[in-house]
């Protein structure tokens, strides 16, 4: 993400830092025992962080639609760290086909659709499920024009809406229509349903930055649609679906919290470049401190929300020991890379 006058990228920084710190808190299990905070903080809050990065990253890209350099630059690049991290964890994978029971035959097919689909590990299925929602949202724009790849995303996003509403629509035709896909694809939750909808969001915000929508009133729509998703919270709490990865309001929260940080001032001279890539190493590398830890603390005689709590501050603080180790090998090589070029020229 280049540093520009027109957008407070500081701040964006700082919000995807405090959402890689959510999804390690979702994915650290159960922290309390009153479910109306466990819901808020796993099915509101940490529900808000893959859209999140998503908006960010195609606002962004969204400049670089006509200019097949730079859109292939950036698709290598993020190819390129996927299968870094794929490799990884297939132990993971590995492990984890193994406690199926499956043939030892199937397990390459199960790591092939885990690359291409589900992802090595839990947090991985974010790359391919962007990837693929990338390339349809692109061909819908240049083939049917912004407007109906906008109809065409909520819709696709809708089917989705059905697992988290299924408590709603049990005996329905629409309901047993979507068990039949789950058991075939497992989730809606991946490139086709559930990604081109905060793409189409990122893409649309780029377009319309300057527009009155989301020039005046930011912060006040940003509280005004958070407001509706803890309303819609409310009401799939009462009944609670399948799972609960779409919220209908969830686009429109995004949309309105990314253009209010863009548009901020607050911290917008500071530069916070090392927290984007600091919340990616946490993004990435925390499934390793929360696996070791729930297997290192599964025999303490400990409630599931203090052991959820105890492997939540071990990941944070692994992830975050990772992170730094990270940045310093970066920052060795640029100043590597900088002597060397002045030895050149000197």
């Amino acid at each position: 993400m280049k540093k520009n006058p027109l957008y407070n990228t500081s701040t964006i920084s700082l919000f995807q830092y405090l959402f890689a710190i959510a999804v390690i808190m979702v994915h650290s299990g159960r922290l309390t025992f009153y479910e109306p905070v466990h819901f808020a903080l796993k099915s509101i809050l940490g529900r808000m962080a893959v859209p999140f990065f998503i908006v960010c990253a195609s606002f962004f890209l969204k400049q670089s639609l006509r200019d097949s350099r730079k859109m292939k630059a950036y698709l290598v690049k993020i190819i390129k760290t996927y299968l870094f991290w794929s490799c990884v964890y297939l132990p993971y994978a590995w492990f984890f086909f193994s406690s199926l029971n499956l043939p030892v035959s199937l397990f390459p097919a199960g790591v092939l659709i885990a690359l291409v689909y589900l992802g090595m590990c839990y947090q991985l299925w974010y790359i391919p499920a962007f990837l693929l929602g990338l390339f349809l949202v692109n061909q819908l724009v240049k083939r049917l024009g912004m407007v109906w790849a906008g109809v065409i995303s909520l819709l696709l996003y809708c089917w989705g809406l059905v697992e988290t509403y299924s408590a709603y629509l049990d005996t329905t035709s629409l309901l047993k229509g979507y068990q039949l896909y789950s058991n075939l694809f497992f989730t809606a939750r991946n490139g086709f349903f559930y990604t081109p909808i905060f793409i189409y969001m990122g893409y649309y915000l780029f377009d319309h930055f300057h527009s009155q929508n989301f020039r005046v009133h930011r912060w006040q729509k940003v509280a005004l649609t958070f407001g509706f998703l803890c309303l819609e919270g409310v009401v799939i709490f009462q009944h609670e679906g399948m799972d609960k990865n779409f919220f209908f309001l969830l686009p429109f929260v995004t949309v309105y919290l990314v253009n209010a940080c863009l548009k901020s001032s607050f911290l917008k001279s500071y530069d916070l470049q090392y927290l984007k890539q600091m919340s990616m190493a946490l993004y990435f590398s925390h499934p390793i401190f929360i696996e070791w830890a729930r297997y290192g603390f599964s025999n303490l005689p400990l409630s599931y929300p203090d052991r959820g709590k105890l492997i939540f501050v071990v990941a944070l603080v692994g992830s975050h020991l990772f992170g730094l180790a990270m940045l310093s090998y970066h920052n060795w090589q640029n100043e590597k890379r900088v002597r060397r070029i002045k030895k050149e020229v000197f």
